[in-house]
């Protein structure tokens, strides 16, 4: 199916009200090559039709909303060997018939009459299928797909687990999205139903908190047929298979983006780290966008999308697909107020002005550090400026602390206790950033007409977060509460005490306090600023708030909440985005500059570490690190596909690299 987009206009109430905000609409089209189908005489097009993001009623906090009926519109466009040309067009003339798909709610799962199945279908005689409703065009601009569809990538055979009567329990080792292929064992009529879980409970049943009401309801067709979902995908690991059907096989589906990295070390925390960012990363990418989770919302937030937008970057070969959704993200702003919404397609829901917002500036700008391309960030200026007069308006005292009525206006999120760290404080955080961020397009760009406004603007808002905020007898900002002082220290602020206070508290607490920016934050600003040993600690943790809390539960893709802090989707790859510090500190794998014309290998060894080996590929090719320990010597092996212009850096000491593959030796 065509990716997702904000297609056309549709009626949606905020808190009962009419959604009055003036959004940019676009409708993505397929294009194949048919000649290769085409046969002598009258040639015909069939197409099996489902909701997709579409039709399907979506949940929002003002009851459910769809783009309308479900439909399709063609054009075949021809020519023979003597240059004369023509088209065909969708239109009156098409006819449709009932498939067995009898029922497909998109996020949750389908009914099939397997007593429907006809695999003639596509060249039945149509005389006597029904006449189609013509509908009105939608009001949108159409354009060609241009990024990865989803594919099945690889197929598991699942593993029986428990067996009661006649019900069977199943795992596919991992969580996945996808579905499962199944034959018709049952006679005409007979029920089958497939339900699906993310866990287990312990009685040896699927787990209800992690089913998200998915499922799979067929009747069978008695004819031994080979079925599966056709028009969703689910998320899950476990599945029970109720009725005469046995499970082939599990495909595993989600947009073709190829992994274009690999890590392995010593710490058997890290690589579970790694493993699980990328396979929860690929769950969330489906239809041309990144999500949240992959089956109680599919939205792509801009909270979670920019968050971890570096590390796809960085880790998959994304670059058209994240293309795609910067289009997502322009569309979704307020053409008059210049609020952008919390999620890219707009579906209303939750988020805040800054950390979800602020994915306008932030997302073009990595995007142009990855590729170095500079245009998504020439393109969307104009809107970057227009999103922060929308924070303007919605500040008092120089801290923003509301969002359009109605609406959420989060801070953090997701901290393992109770959010305390000021929403106003993180709020102002993201937009000092992002204003420095465009500070830094507008000199690639050379456009220097905003310069003097975004630095008056940057200096009131610090000026509001320390009036605030900083304690003068500690050092501290908001106590030093859930990575407050890491947000502070990353964008200048406070005093040597304040960073040398978060350092003190993570040595001390030695796991995570830290919502989805926290995290990334803390453990960045441990990094940048030389204690490695630090971070590692908290990456590496095996403490009650960690990732080894979460592999020690039997997880194979990251949770929405740390554990012990609350329970609902485990499959967001959000607390993800801290996996590309793999690469950029402990490899360090790392860049001066902009689409990696320079690269830098810095890497920071930690003692804990006996070897650490990994690789991206980047514009300029494959960049590969491999560091061993023995006894009291590091062997550091270093590959660059280009090495032109590439340094090494290791404390004071600088080599310019000429070869492709390099070794260093230092002492630890």
């Amino acid at each position: 199916m065509p990716v997702t987009s904000d297609y056309a206009p549709r009626d949606i109430t905020v808190n009962g009200q009419p959604f009055d905000e003036v959004l940019r609409h676009r409708c993505y089209c397929l294009q194949y090559d048919v000649a290769q189908l085409l046969r002598e005489g009258r040639n015909e097009i069939a197409v099996a039709l489902g909701p997709g993001f579409f039709s399907e009623p979506t949940w929002s906090y003002d009851g459910f909303v769809s783009y309308g009926a479900v439909r399709v519109c063609y054009r075949v466009t021809w020519a023979d060997e003597q240059g004369r040309a023509g088209e065909a067009l969708s239109g009156s003339d098409a006819r449709w018939k009932q498939g067995p798909v009898t029922r497909c709610e998109f996020f949750q799962g389908e009914q099939q009459d397997l007593r429907l199945s006809d695999p003639a279908w596509t060249t039945a005689p149509y005389a006597d299928w029904n006449a189609v409703t013509l509908l009105e065009p939608l009001d949108t601009s159409y354009q060609l797909q241009d990024c990865p569809a989803d594919r099945i990538i690889r197929t598991i055979t699942p593993r029986l687990v428990q067996r009661f009567p006649n019900r069977c329990i199943y795992d596919a080792g991992e969580n996945i999205t996808g579905w499962v292929i199944l034959r018709d064992d049952g006679q005409a009529g007979d029920e089958i139903r497939v339900d699906y879980s993310e866990e287990m409970s312990a009685c040896g049943a699927l787990a209800e908190s992690y089913m998200h009401h998915q499922y799979l309801r067929a009747i069978s067709g008695g004819k031994g047929d080979v079925f599966h979902a056709q028009f969703t995908w689910n998320g899950f690991r476990y599945f029970s298979v109720t009725g005469a059907a046995t499970p082939l096989s599990v495909a595993v589906i989600h947009s073709d983006l190829p992994v274009s990295s690999a890590f392995h070390s010593s710490s058997a925390v890290l690589n579970w780290l790694y493993d699980a960012y990328i396979r929860t990363q690929l769950d969330n990418l489906h239809g041309g966008i990144p999500s949240d989770c992959p089956h109680i919302e599919r939205r792509g937030y801009t909270g979670d999308g920019q968050l971890t937008c570096e590390t796809t970057m960085l880790t998959l070969d994304c670059r058209t697909m994240m293309r795609k959704w910067l289009r997502d993200i322009m569309d979704c702003q307020d053409e008059r107020s210049g609020h952008v919404q919390y999620t890219a397609p707009y579906t209303r829901c939750g988020g805040g002005p800054g950390g979800w917002g602020c994915a306008i500036v932030h997302v073009p700008w990595c995007y142009y550090l990855h590729y170095g391309d500079a245009e998504p960030m020439r393109r969307m200026l104009p809107r970057m400026m227009k999103y922060f007069d929308y924070l303007e308006a919605h500040s008092e005292g120089g801290l923003i602390t509301s969002d359009n009525p109605g609406q959420w206006c989060l801070g953090d999120w997701c901290t393992p206790d109770e959010i305390a760290i000021p929403a106003p404080f993180v709020n102002n955080y993201f937009y000092i950033k992002s204003m420095r961020e465009v500070l830094a397009i507008c000199e690639v760009l050379g456009v220097h007409e905003h310069d003097a406004l975004l630095e008056s603007r940057i200096a009131a808002r610090a000026k509001a977060i320390v009036d605030n905020y900083f304690d003068p007898e500690t050092g501290d900002f908001a106590g030093n509460i859930q990575g407050a002082n890491a947000f502070a220290v990353d964008i200048g602020l406070g005093d040597e005490r304040t960073f040398e206070r978060m350092v003190r508290r993570y040595e001390a607490t030695g796991c995570y306090d830290t919502g989805i920016f926290g995290t990334d934050i803390v453990t960045r600003v441990l990094f940048e600023r030389g204690r490695a040993q630090v971070a590692f600690g908290l990456l590496a943790s095996e403490k009650d708030v960690s990732f080894a809390r979460m592999r020690d539960k039997g997880a194979t893709t990251l949770w929405e909440y740390w554990p012990l802090g609350g329970e609902r989707s485990h499959s967001h790859p959000m607390f993800g985005a801290v996996t590309r510090y793999l690469f950029q500190y402990l490899l360090g794998i790392d860049q001066d500059g902009a689409g990696w014309e320079h690269i830098a290998i810095r890497p920071q060894p930690v003692a804990e570490l006996g070897y650490v080996a990994g690789s991206v590929t980047t514009p300029r090719g494959r960049v590969a690190v491999r560091i061993n320990r023995v006894d009291d010597h590091m062997v550091i092996d270093v590959h660059v596909d280009e090495p032109q212009g590439a340094v090494f850096e290791l404390g004071e000491a600088r080599y310019e690299l000429t070869e492709c593959d390099t070794q260093f030796i230092a002492e630890v």
